[in-house]
């Protein structure tokens, strides 16, 4: 795997916690933030995957469904808003 170089500034209690996470874990700061992103990556693409898979199968019933059902009233006080 080819690798390239970046400065990421920190907020010093942030670099320290990851600091501590990665000597924790036995690996340099680089292998850890390494290990980190990838994870995050690897769920956002899994997220992703999931809602274009329900998205795909979507008749739309059970939103009309629910909107038939809604009591009409008006909304909960916190709960407007402006179109």
């Amino acid at each position: 795997m080819s690798s390239t170089s970046h400065h990421v500034e920190l907020p010093e209690p942030l670099a320290q916690d990851a600091l501590r996470s990665a000597a924790r874990e036995g690996k340099s700061l680089q292998q850890w933030v390494s290990s980190i992103l990838e994870e995050r990556f690897r769920l956002d693409r899994s997220t992703e995957e999931f809602f274009k898979e329900r998205a795909a199968g979507a008749t739309g019933n059970g939103l009309r469904w629910a909107l038939d059902n809604a009591p009409d009233r008006p909304p909960d006080p916190g709960d407007e808003f402006e179109l």
